[in-house]
């Protein structure tokens, strides 16, 4: 099984553009000078984008993600790993994994969004994403918060999504995740290397200054 990291940064485009940035200038932002040495991964999400544009969000990430440390993530396009050298794909809950898996690279990380009342049982992923365990910031959301005593007993890891916070992290991993996933606690905040250092020390990961 491949090493996983503890956080997934997942990119939320509206809440970049609510400080007037897009997802590349932010994610730079939030990685500038740090070196995370593989606990962060940034997962390129881009609702509706084609293969072509979900590859160019990917090129523009790369090169910001290399020098950190941090993985990178494509969303929904397995097709794009090998031949962008990603690091793995993250599948919306309605892709099958086994199919995404012969298109990846052996040795890549594939992991996938589950909801209840979905399964994470023979999924053929390495992780799963569970939410919504907090009433989510980003964006809003019907369903009601699954809290943090659903994260245990999964088959595969589970990375805690939907309203994580710097004060809530820890609650997650305590409960069980093996890490947190978020979008609009880094990509919206005013100072996104603030809230990613902020969010690395509640995981009591730790963070370098790059040379």
């Amino acid at each position: 099984m491949p090493a996983l990291p503890r956080l997934l940064l997942v990119t939320d485009r509206p809440a970049c553009a609510r400080h007037g940035r897009g997802v590349i200038a932010t994610v730079a932002r939030a990685l500038a000078d740090l070196s995370v040495d593989g606990a962060v991964a940034v997962v390129a999400r881009q609702p509706g984008a084609t293969e072509a544009e979900a590859a160019d969000l990917c090129a523009g990430l790369r090169p910001i993600c290399r020098a950190a440390g941090a993985c990178l993530f494509a969303h929904g396009h397995p097709a794009l790993v090998g031949p962008l050298g990603l690091d793995g794909c993250h599948l919306p809950e309605r892709m099958n994994a086994r199919l995404a898996r012969l298109r990846m690279p052996r040795g890549a990380i594939l992991g996938a969004s589950r909801h209840p009342p979905a399964s994470s049982a023979d999924l053929g992923v390495d992780y799963i994403t569970w939410s919504p365990i907090f009433s989510p910031s980003s964006k809003a959301d019907s369903r009601p918060p699954l809290g943090v005593d659903t994260l245990a007993d999964h088959d595969v890891p589970v990375f805690a999504l939907g309203g994580v916070t710097a004060d809530n992290a820890a609650a997650c991993v305590d409960a069980g995740a093996v890490g947190v996933a978020v979008a609009g606690f880094v990509c919206g905040a005013a100072d996104p290397r603030q809230a990613l250092l902020a969010l690395l020390d509640a995981l009591d990961v730790p963070a370098r200054r790059r040379r």
